[in-house]
């Protein structure tokens, strides 16, 4: 059988919350319009408009929030993001690999 990469994994079960969390960030911090956030990550501006609203929480959206590793992680992104470089989930994934092995060890425990 041929398993997975982990980066397969992990963008299956984290890119729209990730996604998600850096737009909400570029919207509250850096004042950025729901379209403008929405387009810098690439997703659609309704989705962002219904999680803003609370009218829909995407899967892992909560676990990616509550962690504060992964949310300065976020934080750095969207940082970046507004000061005009390029979003790279594959940066973010390897960022984020330890931070959630870790967590997921923890919850095992």
């Amino acid at each position: 059988m041929l398993k997975k990469a982990y980066c397969e994994e992990f963008v299956g079960k984290y890119s729209v919350a990730i996604r998600v969390a850096i737009a909400m960030d570029l919207v509250k911090k850096y004042k950025y319009t729901q379209l403008r956030a929405a387009r810098s990550v690439q997703i659609s501006q309704p989705l962002l408009n219904y999680v803003i609203q609370g009218r829909r929480k995407p899967r892992l959206l909560s676990t990616v929030l509550d962690n504060s590793e992964l949310r300065s992680l976020i934080e750095d992104f969207a940082e970046q993001i507004a000061g005009g470089k390029a979003f790279s989930m594959c940066d973010f994934c390897k960022a984020a690999k330890n931070i959630l092995d870790r967590t997921i060890v923890n919850c095992k425990s």
